[in-house]
């Protein structure tokens, strides 16, 4: 299982794993177009690369837009237990 913030496909620059909770992760990071966007990923376990992947890479998987800011606003009112750190 990679952490997440070993998961930095080529497309998707991570600056913050936002929420890290068991085996689910969400980052902010700057999408290979210059937008700004958030990803989740689940992480898997022992060997499993989790979901999604590409090619047996850990990948993110991309939130419209539209959806971002809102989850990021609420992600930001959980308690820090489950805040990640910088992935810069």
């Amino acid at each position: 299982m990679p952490a997440p913030t070993n998961v930095n496909p080529h497309n998707l620059h991570v600056e913050e794993i936002v929420y890290n909770l068991n085996d689910f992760s969400v980052a902010w990071g700057t999408w290979n177009d210059g937008s700004r966007r958030l990803a989740m990923r689940w992480n898997g376990e022992g060997e499993d690369m989790g979901y999604p992947k590409a090619f047996g890479n850990p990948v993110w998987f991309m939130l419209p837009t539209e959806l971002s800011l809102p989850l990021l606003q609420l992600l930001n009112t959980l308690t820090p237990n489950y805040r990640g750190a910088s992935a810069t």
